[in-house]
């Protein structure tokens, strides 16, 4: 499929709130284990079982990724994934003109019945605004995968092995800060630096990466979630990219039919899998 810039764009406002289950609901990390509901009756599938997370494969146009984070607006759910992931895998768009695929594409996404629909994409609506400041160009870059109804029962929010997200991180992490990325399994990594005007995270992972880890989210040492990894070097291993979730959302926010999109926190209590070094 050639690389389209599409003019047109459709989804989602309301506010995610997850409701309290018995009583006093525990704050950040302790997040209850059940399915969570979310304000309009949108409820998650357990943890323990639910087919489609963060981490799931996601396949659209001949390139497959991995999905990031989960959000919500309490009537739809959607996967976060890379605009490398809904164009033409990673390049360089510092000038803002990288081709997208359109809206309304169907996209596969592993453990799903049904395909999902690509309904909102950084890099198209930067172009469309005529966006100007290089960082934000280069690093912006969060796309929107709308799940079908029908498959919200088999969705969690919690990233597997880990829990959370427990909330958005507003860090600009620095070495030796500790991080995790999960790549099919937890994976330490470490801060090298934080750039762009706080666009982009550079880290070193402790473990094999390629080009199939874009999209892999990575959370800080109390479970909040920085970003999805964008980049990877050509050789599979050492420094990686991540951008940063916090100011992709704000970005977001500024498009009046996705101003309340949120994260969806996780329902699983975020307990870190490896060791942080002190």
């Amino acid at each position: 499929m050639n690389a389209l810039s599409p003019r047109v764009g459709a989804v989602v406002a309301a506010v995610v709130a997850v409701a309290g289950l018995g009583g006093v609901v525990p704050v950040a990390q302790a997040a209850p284990t059940q399915p969570a509901a979310v304000a309009s009756g949108l409820v998650w599938g357990s943890a323990s079982s639910a087919t489609i997370h963060p981490g799931v494969r996601v396949s659209m146009a001949g390139i497959t990724c991995v999905a990031g984070f989960v959000f919500a607006d309490g009537t739809h759910a959607f996967l976060g994934v890379p605009g490398g992931c809904t164009g033409a895998g990673q390049v360089d768009n510092s000038k803002c003109d990288a081709g997208q695929v359109p809206y309304g594409l169907k996209v596969a996404i592993g453990g799903a019945h049904y395909k999902g629909t690509l309904v909102y994409s950084s890099v198209t609506e930067m172009e469309l605004r005529s966006e100007q400041r290089t960082n934000v160009c280069k690093n912006n870059s969060l796309s929107l995968v709308r799940l079908d109804r029908r498959d919200i029962k088999r969705t969690n929010p919690s990233v597997p092995a880990l829990g959370g997200p427990t909330g958005v991180s507003n860090a600009q992490p620095a070495a030796p800060d500790q991080l995790e990325v999960y790549l099919g399994a937890p994976t330490m990594a470490q801060a090298v630096s934080s750039g762009s005007g706080g666009w982009a995270h550079t880290l070193m992972v402790d473990g094999p990466v390629s080009a199939t880890s874009i999209g892999a989210v990575v959370l800080t040492s109390d479970g909040k979630a920085l970003g999805m990894v964008t980049t990877t070097p050509d050789g599979g291993g050492g420094q990686i990219i991540a951008t940063d979730l916090r100011l992709e959302l704000r970005y977001l926010h500024k498009i009046g039919k996705f101003a309340d999109v949120q994260l969806a926190r996780g329902t699983k209590k975020f307990a870190p899998a490896l060791p942080l070094v002190g």
